[in-house]
């Protein structure tokens, strides 16, 4: 697995964001889930081919500040601000989860910069009839059983993995409390801040990667965002949860690497 580095962006007066950055070629904005930012296999794969930048989530990293943020249109502008600070006009963008609705709001608010999207089990909508639950109620064991099809894979061991040292413990266990934190501006109590009807505006080639097992966000949800996005695609892979991109890695990748040659956007 590569070693990612980690560099510090200035995006505005107010605010620096932290990355991960591997890889070399056109670049490719990968935006994390609730869960938190880590270099896992499928960023690793990503950055064979593309130059992946992981910025973290405003409020889970040393350099950035969640009270800087206002709310999540506020988090959409900081995003932008760091393509700026990049010196890049137009991303492929990737995001999972809570990640996936921010990369369509940035798609849909300002096309010009998203010249392709995938979004893996993209959180944003809201369906009272079929409600995703509250993932800022559950025990980290009831998280696990919702994430993966199979909470003892060794998956689950890689994301589960503690180190020896207990103070390295602590500051993993209070790492991972404040990224709930930060996530939880952006999405409680519900996620729906009103993206169905900015979805009809985005304009990127667009891929919609969902686990059929999902636990966390329906399923039903992936249909809703292949009707509302233009041209849009949903593909659904069985024996897999909301970790999709990681139980399914190959089928995933290939999924990816073939919406990242669609026409529009960066080439790969």
């Amino acid at each position: 697995m590569a070693e990612p580095t980690i560099h510090t962006y200035q995006v505005n007066a107010r605010l620096a964001i932290d990355t991960l950055e591997a890889g070399s070629g056109e670049p490719l904005l990968f935006l994390h889930g609730a869960g938190g930012l880590a270099w896992d296999p499928y960023l690793d794969a990503l950055a064979e081919r593309r130059r992946v930048i992981a910025p973290f989530l405003p409020g889970t990293s040393k350099s950035n500040d969640i009270s800087q943020v206002r709310d999540l249109w506020d988090l959409v502008l900081c995003y932008y601000d760091l393509l700026d600070a990049l010196g890049i006009d137009r991303a492929d963008v990737i995001g999972h989860s809570m990640g996936g609705m921010i990369a369509c709001e940035m798609a849909a608010n300002d096309p010009s910069r998203v010249g392709r999207l995938v979004a893996i089990a993209p959180a944003g909508l809201f369906d009272i009839d079929d409600p995703m639950p509250d993932i800022f109620a559950m025990r980290s064991a009831e998280l696990a059983q919702r994430v993966l099809v199979d909470p003892k894979s060794p998956i689950a061991e890689l994301l589960g993995a503690m180190p020896d040292d207990v103070d390295e413990q602590v500051e993993v266990l209070i790492q991972r409390l404040g990224t709930l934190n930060a996530a939880a501006k952006f999405l409680w109590p519900i996620p729906d801040k009103g993206l169905l009807r900015r979805l009809p505006r985005i304009k990127a080639p667009t891929l919609i990667v969902w686990g059929r097992q999902d636990g966390l966000i329906p399923v039903s949800y992936g249909n809703t965002f292949r009707d509302s996005i233009p041209g849009a695609r949903l593909d659904v892979l069985n024996q897999a949860s909301h970790l999709v991109q990681l139980e399914r890695l190959p089928d995933v990748l290939a999924l990816t690497w073939q919406a990242l040659a669609s026409q529009g956007g960066s080439a790969p």
